[in-house]
C-alpha cells in the first residue's frame, strides 16, 4: 500500500477566502502528515483567457455594477436547483492544465474548496481521469445544489443550517460533517509586531473583502470626520481603486488613518483591534471569531455574504449596517459602550470553531487512506 498519500487541494480564487481556507487545510495536512504529497492549486491561475472572460468577468461585473442582477441569478440557482455553474465543456477546455494535472498527479483524494472546484473534480471523475474521492469544504454559511455530486465522499460544512440545506437538495446525511470554517493557526497564536502598538488609541480595522464593490473610503471618511480618538487601519488588499480612494482621504485629529495594501499581518492586526469593520466574507468573520473580535458588517453581497452576516448578528457577535453613516455611527457607539463591546466579544469567541482545519485534515487523510486500501484490495 502507498504509505505517502497524494492529496490535491483545489480551489478557484473568487475572492481570497476560498484560497485562504485551502491554504489552512494544506498547512494542517503538512503538519500532521509530513510525508504526504500535497498540491494546492487555484484553477483560475492557469486557465485560458477566454475562460476568465465568460466565467469570471461577468460575475465581477455583476457584483460591481449590477448587484440586483446577481441577486436574481443566485436566487434562481437555488430555487431551480441548478446542477452546474457552467457546461462541462467550459471547464474542460477552459482549464485544460488542471485536468492534465489531476491525471498526472493521480491523487488519492481531492479536496474541493469552492463550488467550481467541486465541478472540476466531478468532471475529472466522469471522464475517468481519476478515481479519487472528493471532499467538499464549504466556506460560507450558505451552500447550493451544485455541490451535490455522486463522487463526493464527504461534505465538511460550517453549521447545521448548511447541513440541512444539503440534505434538502439530496446529499446523504451520513456524508455531512459539521466542522466550522478552516482558519490558519496564526489566528490562534498571539503575534508580536511592535509597530502595531505605537498608537495608544483603539485600533479600528477596516477591511473590504476580496469580492464585489466596497464603500471602505466612505466608511473611513465618516469615521475620520468624527474626531473620535481611534486609529483606523484600512486594508485595501489588491483593490487598487479602493487604495486610491483611501489614500486621498484626510482625517481629523485625534483620529488617524493608515492605508495598507496586501499584508500578511492580518492575524496580528485582528488580535490587537478593538473592532473589525468589514464585508462579511466567510473566512474573514471566522478569523475574527478566533480573535474574539466584535464586528460591524457592511455591504454584504446578496446570497452567501448576507447569510454570513445574519448568522453573526443572530449570535450577538456582530452588527449589520446599511450605508457609511450608519456603519460609522455603530462603530462609535461600540467604542464608547464597554459593556456592549464585552458582551459581543464573548459571543464572538463562543461561536468560534478553532478545530475546523484539524477536523477537516484528519477526515481528508482518512478518506485518502481508505482509497489506498481499496486500491490494494
Amino acid at each position: 500500500m502507498n504509505v505517502m498519500p497524494r492529496i490535491l487541494v483545489l480551489t478557484l480564487s473568487f475572492g481570497s477566502g476560498h484560497v485562504r481556507a485551502c491554504q489552512a487545510i494544506a498547512k494542517e495536512l503538512n503538519r500532521i502528515a509530513p510525508r504526504a504529497e500535497i498540491k494546492t492549486v487555484d484553477a483560475l491561475s492557469d486557465c485560458r483567457l477566454w475562460f476568465r472572460m465568460i466565467y469570471v468577468w461577468p460575475y465581477w461585473l455583476m457584483l460591481r455594477y449590477a448587484p440586483p442582477l446577481w441577486k436574481r441569478l443566485n436566487t434562481a440557482r437555488l430555487e431551480n436547483r441548478h446542477e452546474r455553474t457552467a457546461p462541462n465543456w467550459v471547464f474542460r477546455f477552459g482549464c485544460p492544465r488542471i485536468f492534465h494535472l489531476i491525471e498526472r498527479f493521480r491523487p488519492d483524494v481531492i479536496v474541493a474548496g469552492e463550488v467550481g472546484a467541486c465541478e472540476i473534480a466531478s468532471i475529472a471523475r466522469q471522464e475517468n481521469l481519476t478515481l479519487a474521492p472528493i471532499v467538499c469544504v464549504i466556506t460560507d454559511f450558505e451552500s447550493e445544489p451544485i455541490w451535490i455530486k455522486p463522487a463526493v465522499s464527504r461534505y465538511m460544512v460550517p453549521d447545521e443550517s448548511v447541513r440541512a440545506e444539503l440534505i434538502g437538495w439530496g446529499a446523504p446525511s451520513e456524508l455531512i460533517e459539521i466542522c466550522g470554517i478552516p482558519v490558519d493557526s496564526e489566528f490562534e497564536v498571539p503575534c508580536t509586531y511592535p509597530e502595531v502598538d505605537q498608537n495608544k488609541y483603539p485600533l479600528v480595522l477596516l477591511m473590504g473583502g476580496g469580492m464585489g464593490p466596497t464603500r471602505m473610503a466612505e466608511v473611513a471618511r465618516e469615521l475620520g470626520n468624527s474626531q473620535a480618538a481611534m486609529r483606523i487601519v484600512a486594508i485595501a488588499g489588491h483593490d487598487k481603486r479602493a487604495w486610491r480612494k483611501l489614500n486621498r482621504l484626510t482625517v481629523k485629529p485625534p483620529s488617524s488613518l493608515q492605508v495598507v495594501g496586501w499584508t500578511d499581518k492580518i492575524a496580528s492586526l485582528m488580535q490587537r483591534a478593538r473592532i473589525l469593520v468589514t464585508k462579511p466574507g466567510g473566512l474573514t468573520i471566522s478569523e475574527a471569531q478566533l480573535c474574539g473580535l466584535p464586528m460591524v458588517l457592511f455591504d454584504p453581497i446578496p446570497g452567501a455574504e448576507y447569510l454570513n452576516a445574519k448568522r453573526m448578528v443572530d449570535a450577538g457577535a456582530a452588527l449589520m449596517t446599511c450605508g457609511a453613516p450608519e456603519t460609522a455611527a455603530e462603530v462609535l457607539s461600540l467604542l464608547h459602550d464597554e459593556m456592549r463591546w464585552r458582551t459581543m466579544s464573548i459571543n464572538v469567541s463562543r461561536i468560534s470553531r478553532p478545530d475546523a482545519r484539524r477536523q477537516i485534515a484528519k477526515r481528508v487523510l482518512e478518506v485518502a487512506t481508505l482509497r489506498q486500501m481499496q486500491q490494494v484490495a
